[in-house]
């Protein structure tokens, strides 16, 4: 074969040329089964990825429970027999950690039912409606519905009387304290103010669900405090407890919840994924367990008392 012009002429072999033509798709077949090869390992390592991952998640804690006693049940369904009002409504009483919408608004948009286990003792969904049509009132944020930044006990007295008049909820979820503690003591007014706000809820027929303070930086000594006081007037008083604190500190154990289940600025739940009830989201997501934790004393009220 010849190549070349008329000043140059260049005479190759037959076969030198075929193997000059073939070099480039024998070196495209040379790494095209390479990488079959590394596909194919890929697809060997997997299932041994995914043999770690269960073995994590076996591993993972468990959160306390939130079932609450048969004396708070049938406490319950004494104070629902009277109930005329907003059936499903659930009033949100507290400061800028309940005003904020990472705080339950989750319930309004999407089904938490997915996260419950397979069977528990209790139906997963409210019958044949999804809870997200159940479960009403879950975006109403702001003073004129009882929650805002910076308030503190006495300034959610002075507000919960308008909401359980004017919506008439069948349920309140209350968490309040943080801004009070925030001289690094409970003020002397607190259990008192706070019980006036549960017996308020009773006194409309409203279920209430108190809720324990988050841990917060700097200030052990004040949030056990406060929770002493919350988790004795729900006893006292024989109220539902969605007990925050106690979820907390046992995914996040010492202080290991700053900068993952509290955000950076030491006070408040972080934020991420709201409506992902993992273990390993809530580990990182202060917000989603915050709603985890109620919607289980919700769901485990709706069963035992409403619908009883």
């Amino acid at each position: 074969m010849q190549l070349g012009g008329e000043s140059t002429l260049v005479t190759l072999p037959v076969e030198t040329m075929l193997l000059t033509l073939m070099f480039p798709a024998r070196e495209a077949m040379k790494r095209m089964r390479s990488g079959v090869r590394m596909l194919f390992l890929s697809l060997l390592v997997l299932p041994a990825c995914l043999a770690v991952k269960a073995v994590s998640a076996a591993d993972a804690p468990e959160l306390p429970s939130v079932k609450q006693s048969p004396e708070v049940l049938a406490a319950m369904r004494q104070v629902h027999a009277g109930f005329k009002g907003q059936a499903g409504y659930v009033a949100q009483f507290g400061d800028s950690i309940t005003y904020s919408m990472a705080f339950w608004s989750a319930m309004s948009w999407d089904d938490p039912d997915k996260y419950l286990p397979a069977d528990d003792g209790l139906p997963q969904k409210p019958g044949d409606r999804r809870w997200k049509d159940v479960i009403l009132g879950a975006r109403d944020k702001g003073g004129k519905f009882a929650n805002y930044s910076g308030w503190r006990v006495g300034q959610l007295l002075k507000s919960v009387d308008e909401v359980l008049q004017r919506e008439r909820p069948e349920y309140a979820i209350i968490m309040i304290g943080t801004n009070d503690i925030s001289g690094g003591k409970l003020p002397a007014n607190y259990e008192q103010d706070l019980q006036q706000v549960v017996q308020k809820c009773l006194d409309a027929h409203c279920i209430p669900i108190l809720n324990t303070i988050p841990p917060r930086q700097g200030k052990d000594d004040a949030v056990a405090a406060a929770n002493t006081v919350i988790r004795k007037t729900a006893e006292q008083m024989s109220v539902p407890l969605a007990d925050f604190h106690a979820a907390c500190v046992r995914l996040r154990p010492g202080d290991s919840w700053q900068n993952s289940i509290i955000s950076k600025d030491g006070v408040h739940p972080s934020g991420g994924k709201t409506n992902v009830y993992t273990v390993e989201n809530m580990q990182n997501c202060g917000y989603a367990l915050r709603n985890w934790v109620n919607f289980l004393a919700l769901r485990e009220l709706y069963f035992a008392v409403q619908t009883k």
